[in-house]
């Protein structure tokens, strides 16, 4: 009886075992170690039977759970000693015991082969365990049809998810759907243990049948029915079966980065649910808009501007003083981009919100609330730059301050003396997030899932110890998905929470080039098209949530990871006005599409298809001269090396007749975060200005990552469109997608 309540218990471990997006990676390790220690207790309780090894005769069935039984202890205990090679929690102490690299491909493989032995181990005993149960031929037939259909359906769950390839070292990594139900996923890994233990029952009748002289072909036609079923089930779900190792480069594996992907039926787009007529905004049959600064006046200290009395208000700012510091990353700085270069800068005192902005206040003054994640307490996404400030003015208003921004139809002129809220600057912003810190983070470490909400399953310096990560500051940690309550986490030394993570954030500034000569309370470059936000987001990889890192979207930019922290002036040394005109750009909606894309697994190729079915465009595909390995592993690492050096890999078409298309319909892959290097060739190879480009992007969890930035940084003169991520292949919904994608882009088809 003892036995078998621990074979019971440790079949329900094991469900859960394997479904890591359910438990996460404190309770995975904790689970994995009352697992070892059942199993341990379990070898005790058999030790009769192991006495008898040597003893007595081996018919067909002693032999075959002989093997079995010896096969799942040896793969258990790799399993557990690989495991407890990484451990971070339940035991750290045991932590490179052995090579890391070496403990994670096994604790993978064994694991996927404990699970399938473990399946077979309960079939080869169920026979013995139901042979008291009288029950008639009839009965025990139709009940084996029904589980052999249920075994059909679990042997398609293990073939969709490329169970095998785990098994057999062809994959370092396992990807997971944290978008998934929970009782889905532990149901789905039920049904994947039911086909194996349904082989193992048939594989004990058939040697039993034998010694028996039962019917030896009833097993024989119940494995070929289960199997037969499962192809077929396979073959009725076509959309699914290249959900193999897709396009994608976001990953999430315990202590180890993998791919995450999201329910493939189920494609994100940036809807844009948020009001927008509102007489200051830009017109929605506006396809975009680009914004440049018309008049800059930087007044003295001696020029005619009434300077505001800076109130004492409160509303829980914390009061930054003033100060100088490194604005931006030195050349030694690990995955620094260029747009970082280091140089000295001086902020006036200011105030600013210890916390973003939660959508409960602002939808107090706004009225609305277009975030994708709902909760009063979690920080408001979602909002465009221009809403940001309608936003800092109703507040200013509300607390009896003088509105900081004038917004008019097509300008915005910022009162720089005003005492209301505002957006901070990107120099203020960068230098109220270091904290007085000139490391990559303010932590002056490398920040850990413990202490920000991003994708913790990449922690910083990541993508070059892919394979072996033991020689990280922070290892892999938990990747949550989703907004969290502001100042869920410790705050910076100043008193200021998630400037890592949860939302990026708006600032005032242009994007382009720093002005080196500009060092006194910098306001940015005098025109441009993209405004820049800080910080990254729930879904950005550590390496884009740096103190220096620069993003930038166009003014009327939506994203489910985009927010706003207000600042005001503390003293009274800001002065002057600042008016951007907005010079509204139109491309012509009937005009010539492209599709252009680059594919390398296969997915993105067949979304570009089936745009074209829909739309008759013409279409490209951005081959390469020196194309990438076929091996996936492989060009894992090459394709973080090209993005490392930033290569410009050589393409082997051209469009002669560029100047022909007025929207590019912008197809890739989402590689660690970002857009493949041949995408960058081709934007830095035609001449984008005023044209229209609609990104769509296949990722397995990550979305669109920062590659609308890095578009937005190549193309600064084209107009961003709504852009369209998709799941892997994007399964059966699709078309569908595309069409509404299509619609909202004002696409015909």
């Amino acid at each position: 009886m003892k036995k078998k309540i621990i074979d019971i218990i440790m079949t329900v471990l094991l469900l859960f075992l394997m479904a890591y997006q359910v438990t996460g990676e404190v309770l995975h390790e904790w689970i994995g170690i009352v697992m070892t220690i059942l199993v341990i207790v379990h070898q005790i309780l058999n030790r009769k039977w192991y006495k008898s090894l040597f003893k007595g005769k081996y018919n067909a069935y002693r032999i075959v759970t002989t093997v079995n039984n010896t096969l799942l202890l040896c793969s258990f205990a790799l399993t557990a000693f690989c495991g407890m090679a990484m451990s971070g929690y339940a035991v750290p102490f045991l932590y490179g015991m052995t090579n890391i690299s070496f403990a994670r491909r096994f604790h993978l493989a064994m694991s996927h082969w404990s699970f399938v032995l473990m399946g077979l181990h309960l079939g080869l005993h169920i026979p013995a365990m139901i042979s008291k149960l009288k029950l008639s031929q009839t009965i025990r037939n139709i009940v084996s049809v029904l589980f052999a259909i249920a075994a059909g359906y679990g042997l398609f769950l293990f073939l969709r998810n490329n169970m095998a390839d785990y098994m057999f070292f062809r994959v370092p990594f396992a990807f997971l759907d944290y978008e998934k139900s929970k009782v889905l996923v532990i149901l789905e890994n039920l049904l994947m243990l039911i086909f194996w233990a349904f082989l193992g029952t048939q594989i004990a009748n058939l040697c039993m049948n034998k010694a028996k002289k039962r019917n030896p072909l009833l097993p024989v036609v119940l494995i070929l029915l289960a199997i037969c079923l499962g192809l077929v089930f396979k073959q009725l779900n076509p959309d699914l079966n290249d959900g193999s190792l897709g396009e994608s480069w976001n990953s999430s594996v315990p202590s180890f980065p993998t791919e995450v992907p999201l329910d493939e039926a189920e494609p994100t787009m940036i809807p844009t649910p948020f009001p927008t007529d509102i007489p200051t905004t830009v017109p929605t049959d506006v396809p975009a808009a680009v914004f440049e600064e018309t008049d800059v006046q930087m007044e003295n200290e001696t020029a005619a501007v009434e300077i505001k009395e800076i109130p004492e208000i409160d509303d829980g700012f914390l009061k930054v003083e003033a100060g100088s510091f490194l604005m931006g990353s030195p050349e030694t700085e690990n995955c620094r981009i260029d747009d970082e270069v280091q140089h000295e800068v001086s902020v006036s005192t200011f105030f600013i919100d210890p916390y973003e902005t939660t959508q409960e206040a602002f939808e107090q003054l706004m009225g609305e609330n277009p975030s994708l994640n709902s909760g009063e307490k979690l920080p408001v996404e979602q909002i465009t730059w221009r809403e940001a400030l309608q936003f800092a003015n109703a507040k200013s208003e509300s607390a009896g301050l003088t509105p900081v921004y004038t917004i008019e139809r097509n300008s915005v002129t910022w009162d720089r003396s005003a005492n209301g809220y505002r957006l901070p600057t990107e120099a203020e912003w960068e230098y109220a997030c270091r904290a007085g810190t000139t490391t990559p983070f303010n932590t002056e470490k490398s920040l850990s899932a413990a202490e920000a909400n991003f994708y913790g399953h990449y922690p910083y310096e990541i993508e070059e110890n892919y394979f072996n990560n033991s020689v990280l500051e922070a290892r892999p940690g938990e990747y949550r998905g989703k907004t969290l309550p502001v100042g869920s986490f410790e705050p910076n030394t100043w008193g200021l929470y998630d400037c890592h993570g949860n939302v990026n954030e708006w600032t005032w500034d242009f994007y382009g080039d720093y002005n080196l000569d500009d060092t006194a309370n910098p306001t940015g470059p005098e025109s441009g098209t993209r405004h820049v936000y800080r910080g990254g987001g729930w879904n950005d990889f550590a390496k884009n949530m740096r103190s220096a890192y620069r993003a930038a979207g166009q003014a009327d930019l939506r994203s489910f990871s985009l927010g706003v922290r207000l600042v005001r002036n503390g003293d009274a040394a800001m002065s002057g006005v600042v008016t951007s005109s907005e010079m509204v750009q139109q491309t012509e909606q009937n005009g010539k599409v492209l599709i252009a894309f680059y594919s390398w697994g296969g997915n993105t190729r067949g979304i570009a298809h089936e745009i074209q079915s829909q739309t008759g465009a013409d279409l490209v595909e951005l081959k390469l001269v020196n194309p990438y390995s076929t091996d996936y592993n492989t060009v894992l690492m090459e394709a973080q090396e090209a993005q490392h050096r930033q290569d410009r890999p050589e393409l082997a078409v051209h469009v002669d007749n560029m100047d022909e298309y007025d929207t590019i319909l912008l197809g890739y892959p989402n590689w660690w975060a970002s857009i493949p290097m041949p995408i960058a060739t081709f934007l830095e190879s035609y001449d984008f200005s005023g044209k229209q480009i609609i990104p769509f992007c296949s990722h397995g969890g990550g979305r669109f990552g920062q590659s609308l930035t890095a578009i937005a940084k190549l193309a600064p003169d084209a107009v961003m469109g709504q852009a369209l991520s998709v799941s892997y292949s994007g399964g059966s919904g699709l078309p569908d997608t595309i069409a509404s994608w299509l619609d909202a882009n004002g696409i015909g088809h």
